[in-house]
């Protein structure tokens, strides 16, 4: 079983939203709150009828509610309205169906947005018809301030319109959640496991009577006498003797009292991200036979090291569908950045939608550092490192800290590459900064841009005389160009060095200067295009 396409509406962040998926890997990479985690909720929610473990109405929360939607139907009330209560809609499309997949098929038909004949499932979170007395008495005592959640009820229905039983799908998916610490039910089944298969009847039976003899050894110890003997002195309930002993439990309930431990040392007191590796390795093992594998943050405490580990392993998985939501730019290319899902403004759009050329091109770039403008809040383009140097240094003198320390990514990618990286962030909708030089023709630079003008904010030079940066920071010092010139020349005939001297040495030397200024306890002055691009605009330069 495959899931083709889902479709969520007025849940969190989307108001509507369809994501076609890839029927192997799918990988959903954004900034936070960008909808990562709401994608694989919806997913796990329509396959399995249960949230984090737990069943959907009894953690419904007004907050669950599209909050535009939410909002609206706030004001309607208040507007003496009668309004129906807003329901979230999720949808699963299924596609290659196997021979076990038998009772699926059968969930083939028209009951879906479309109204159209597929096979798939829908859940709906909507308000309970059986309650509209109850929600017009309430109306009319003004008693209703929020979405009325205590009225709702889940409803799963398949594309056939009838009830679908959660078992039939739910059995063939498994979630992983490495940012939370629950190995317990995982550890538990090991355990269980582990039993079952080394150990015989009689081996079993050797380590309950064991087990008993270990409790019954605790309550009959001197030790715990001595401590219901005081007991018995000072407290009695109506004549009765009160004495303290260890809880009852069933046959097999020292199963229970078992744990992991890796070197001796127990897995309670191991780090997070070894906790995880185990959680994530015992949990691919017990579900070897789901179709679908769905993970949130993989890489959370894990080193360089496991997180390679891991990726291989869930590469190894090729029979499976898998879903990923990931901030880690290295499992985004590890796992292929063809299967990535760009996410951004309450929408998701895949990597290769990007053009045939733009796609190759980023396919082919080394490094990590490719999601990196979708990763930070706001991301400026430059094109080498002199350029990133300075900007770093003018946001310290303006704001007394680096541009990262505000979400800012200040990234060289040569002149070349910024259309590629503008047509990336045009698909996500993402606003991006880039600054470069005029080339000796603002105009045609201009130009050379304007498709981008929605997302991008271009920052260049406006003298076509000042045509790269060297010129551009020399003129915008030129009134205390001996400090200037102290700061970045430091070789013995700095006094016969001249405005046009200085020029060409700066060209020469871009990094030598650069780096200079970026590490000098003295300020400089900067272009205004530059002043720009860090958001100081007009009086303020």
């Amino acid at each position: 079983m495959r899931i083709k396409e889902l479709r969520i509406e007025n849940y969190k962040i989307f108001n509507t939203i369809n994501i076609l998926f890839n029927d192997n890997v799918n990988i959903f990479v954004g900034e936070n709150d960008s909808g990562k985690t709401t994608i694989l909720e919806a997913l796990s929610m329509v396959l399995t009828g249960k949230i984090n473990g737990g069943s959907i109405i009894s953690r419904l929360t007004p907050d669950w509610f599209n909050n535009e939607i939410r909002t609206q139907y706030i004001n309607d009330v208040k507007n003496s309205g009668e309004p129906q209560p807003p329901l979230i809609s999720i949808e699963a499309y299924f596609d290659g169906l196997t021979e076990k997949d038998e009772k699926i098929k059968n969930y083939r038909g028209a009951n879906n947005s479309r109204r159209e004949d597929h096979i798939g499932v829908k859940l709906e979170i909507k308000f309970n018809e059986e309650y509209s007395a109850t929600y017009k008495q309430l109306l009319l005592e003004k008693k209703v301030e929020d979405i009325p959640i205590e009225l709702y009820k889940v409803d799963f229905r398949t594309f056939a319109a009838s009830d679908y039983y959660i078992n039939t799908t739910a059995k063939k998916v498994a979630y992983i959640d490495a940012t939370k610490k629950d190995y317990g039910v995982v550890l538990n089944k090991f355990v269980a496991s582990s039993i079952n298969e080394y150990l015989s009847e009689e081996e079993r039976t050797n380590l309950r009577l064991a087990y008993r003899s270990n409790r019954h050894n605790f309550t009959d110890s001197d030790a715990v006498k001595n401590l219901n003997t005081k007991l018995q002195t000072k407290h009695h309930f109506r004549d009765k003797r009160i004495t303290l002993n260890l809880r009852e439990n069933d046959i097999d309930g020292w199963k229970n009292e078992m744990s992991l431990s890796l070197d001796s040392i127990p897995l309670d007191n191991a780090g997070f991200g070894t906790q995880n590796m185990i959680k994530t390795e015992m949990f691919m093992q017990q579900n070897l036979d789901v179709d679908i594998l769905i993970i949130e943050e993989p890489e959370n405490n894990l080193s360089y090291t496991n997180m390679s580990i891991l990726i291989y392993r869930l590469s190894e998985n090729t029979d499976k569908q898998i879903f990923i939501s990931t901030h880690s730019s290295f499992v985004a290319n590890k796992m292929g950045l063809q299967n990535i899902h760009l996410m951004g403004n309450g929408d998701t759009k895949p990597f290769k939608k990007l053009s045939k050329d733009t796609y190759n091109y980023f396919i082919k770039l080394p490094g990590f550092n490719t999601l990196r403008v979708l990763l930070a809040n706001k991301i400026i383009l430059v094109e080498g490192p002199a350029d990133e140097l300075i900007i770093q240094r003018a946001y310290i003198d303006n704001y007394g800290k680096l541009p990262i320390e505000d979400g800012i990514d200040v990234m060289s990618v040569g002149g070349v590459a910024f259309k590629r990286y503008c047509e990336l962030a045009k698909l996500i909708n993402k606003n991006i900064v880039i600054v470069t030089d005029n080339d000796g023709n603002p105009s045609s630079v201009r130009e050379n841009y304007s498709v981008f003008a929605d997302i991008a904010d271009l920052c260049i030079e406006d003298d076509k005389n000042l045509n790269t940066l060297e010129p551009t920071v020399l003129n915008a010092n030129k009134d205390n160009f001996e400090a200037f010139r102290d700061i970045i020349y430091h070789k013995t005939d700095i006094k016969t060095i001249d405005y046009g001297a200085l020029n060409k040495f700066m060209e020469k030397n871009k990094a030598e200067w650069s780096m200079r200024v970026f590490l000098s306890d003295q300020k400089i002055n900067y272009p205004k295009y530059i002043l720009k691009a860090i958001g100081i605009t007009g009086d303020e330069q």
